[in-house]
C-alpha cells in the first residue's frame, strides 16, 4: 500500500517542484514559468475537455487558477500576462465551434480583478520579506563582529598580555595596524589591498616564515581556488586538491597538520591552512603557511591568526565605505563609521528606515549632562561623543529605528532630563538635530554639523 509521504515524494519528483521555486533563479526562469503554466492550464483544459474548452459550462471558473498562480509567485505584470492566453482561448473556441456562448467581459472582468488583487499582495509581502531578510543580515553580521570582539577581548587581556615582553605589541596593537594598512592600501590597483601587509603583520606576531595568500572565486554553488595575491618567504604551491585546504572550505574555519580529521598520509606541503571569512560568512580568501617554528604551532598562536584573518576580511569589505566617511569626518571612530556605511547601503539598496539623531548641548551643565547620557544608552544605538566650538555634541546612531520610535526614544530622554536635572531641552540649553535617512544623506548632515564653526 502507498503511504501519503511515498505519494507525495513522488508526485514532486514528477512535477518537479523545487525547479519552479527556487531562491535564486535566472531573469529567464520567471517567463518560461508563466509561459509553461498558462499555456499548460488552457492546453489540459482542452485535452480533458475538448468540447468546451473555456470551461465555461463548469460552476467554477477553474483556468482562472493559472494567471493567479503566476501573480501570486511573481507579482502583477506576470499574472496580467498569464491571463493572455485565457482570452486567447476565448476568443478562439467559438471560432473552431467548440463553444456557442459569446465572450465573457464579467467573468474576465472578475478574473482579471482577482489576479490583480493576488499580484499586489505578493509585491507587498514580496518587499515586505526582502527588508526583513536585509534586517536579518544585518544583525546576524553584527552579531558575528561583536562575537570576534569579544574572542579579541578574551585572548588581548587574559593570555596574550603575559607574552607582551616576547611580543613586540599586544593583539589590539596588531588589529590597529591591520585596520591602518587596509584604509591606505585601499587605493592602490591590488587584487586584495593590504595582503602584503599581513603577513608581514602574522610574521611579528604568529612567526610564520613562508607563506601565501590565494584569492577564492565562487563556481557553481562552491569555492574555487584563484590567484595568488601575496607571498611571504619562498612557499610552496597551493593546489586545488590540497587535503588541508579542502578541510577549511568544507568547516569553514582553519585546519593544520595535527587537526585530528586529516589522515596520515597528509596529502598536503603546507602546515597551516586558514581562510579568511568576512562578517558575513562569506570567504574571500586562503591563507597557507609553508613554514613557521614548531613552538609557534599552538593554540594561541592559531587563534590569534584566525582572529586577524576575520578582522582583515571585514575591514577589507568596508574599507572603501570607511575612508569615505572618516574622509568627511576624520575624528569619528572607526567601528562607528563602519556602521554608518552599513546603514547607508542598506537605506540605498532597500530602502529600511534609520535616523542620526544630534545633540548639541550650549547649556552650563553640559559636561554633567554628557557623561551621565552616555551611562543609559540603549543596547543596539551607537553614540559618537565629539566636540563643535568647545562644546560638546553627541551623534546618536539609531538603527532600523522609525520616526515612532524616535520620537519616543526624544520622549524618553526628555523625561529624564526633568527628572535628573528638572529642565528640557530648551532650558537646558540642548539643540536637537534629527536626521532622516529616507528624506537627506546623512554624511552630507552630519558633516555639515561637525565641521561648520556655528553649533548645530
Amino acid at each position: 500500500m502507498v503511504t501519503r509521504a511515498q505519494a507525495s515524494g513522488w508526485l514532486k519528483r514528477l512535477l518537479r517542484l523545487k525547479t519552479f521555486a527556487e531562491e535564486e533563479s535566472t531573469s529567464h526562469t520567471p517567463w518560461f514559468e508563466v509561459a509553461v503554466i498558462a499555456f499548460g492550464a488552457v492546453g489540459l483544459a482542452w485535452l480533458t475537455r475538448p468540447q468546451d474548452p473555456t470551461l465555461m459550462t463548469l460552476r467554477f471558473p477553474w483556468l482562472w487558477i493559472a494567471p493567479i498562480l503566476i501573480s501570486l509567485r511573481y507579482g502583477v505584470m506576470p499574472g496580467l500576462l498569464g491571463s493572455i492566453p485565457l482570452i486567447g482561448n476565448e476568443l478562439l473556441a467559438p471560432q473552431l465551434g467548440r463553444t456557442s456562448g459569446d465572450f465573457s467581459t464579467e467573468s474576465f472582468f472578475g478574473g482579471g480583478l482577482l489576479t490583480l488583487i493576488c499580484g499586489e499582495f505578493s509585491d507587498v509581502w514580496r518587499d515586505r520579506n526582502n527588508r526583513m531578510q536585509e534586517t536579518y543580515l544585518y544583525v546576524t553580521e553584527r552579531l558575528s563582529r561583536l562575537t570576534k570582539r569579544h574572542l579579541l577581548l578574551n585572548l588581548s587581556h587574559d593570555r596574550l598580555e603575559q607574552e607582551m615582553l616576547a611580543r613586540p605589541g599586544s593583539l589590539r596593537d596588531a588589529l590597529a595596524r591591520l585596520r591602518s594598512i587596509t584604509m591606505d592600501a585601499k587605493n592602490h590597483n591590488e587584487p586584495m589591498p593590504g595582503a602584503k601587509g599581513l603577513l608581514q603583520l602574522l610574521s611579528q606576531y604568529v612567526n610564520i616564515e613562508s607563506a601565501a595568500i590565494y584569492a577564492l572565486k565562487m563556481k557553481s554553488g562552491s569555492y574555487e581556488l584563484g590567484e595568488c595575491v601575496a607571498r611571504l618567504g619562498d612557499p610552496e604551491e597551493l593546489t586545488s586538491d590540497d587535503e588541508l585546504l579542502n578541510l577549511a572550505l568544507e568547516k569553514g574555519t582553519l585546519a593544520h597538520i595535527a587537526n585530528a580529521d586529516v589522515s596520515l598520509q597528509r596529502r598536503t606541503q603546507q602546515l597551516v591552512v586558514a581562510p579568511l571569512v568576512a562578517g558575513d560568512s562569506v570567504l574571500i580568501g586562503v591563507l597557507a603557511v609553508t613554514r613557521m617554528p614548531f613552538f609557534s604551532l599552538n593554540v594561541e598562536n592559531l587563534q590569534m591568526m584566525l582572529v586577524m584573518l576575520g578582522y582583515f576580511a571585514d575591514n577589507l569589505g568596508a574599507a572603501s565605505g570607511v575612508i569615505k566617511i572618516q574622509a568627511r569626518l576624520p575624528t569619528m571612530p572607526v567601528l562607528i563609521a563602519q556602521e554608518l556605511a552599513c546603514l547607508i547601503r542598506m537605506q540605498e539598496k532597500n530602502g529600511i528606515a534609520s535616523h542620526l539623531v544630534v545633540m548639541s548641548l550650549d547649556g552650563q551643565r553640559r559636561q554633567e549632562i554628557t557623561a551621565e547620557f552616555l551611562r543609559i544608552k540603549r543596547g543596539l544605538d551607537l553614540y559618537w561623543q565629539t566636540y563643535v566650538n568647545n562644546r560638546p555634541v553627541l551623534a546618536i546612531l539609531m538603527p532600523f529605528t522609525s520616526s515612532a520610535a524616535k520620537d519616543g526614544f526624544l520622549q524618553r530622554i526628555e523625561g529624564w532630563l526633568k527628572q535628573r536635572f528638572q529642565g528640557d531641552f530648551d532650558s537646558l540649553g540642548i539643540r536637537l538635530r534629527i536626521i532622516n535617512f529616507d528624506s537627506e544623506d546623512p554624511l552630507v548632515a552630519l558633516s555639515e554639523i561637525i565641521n561648520s564653526e556655528v553649533p548645530a
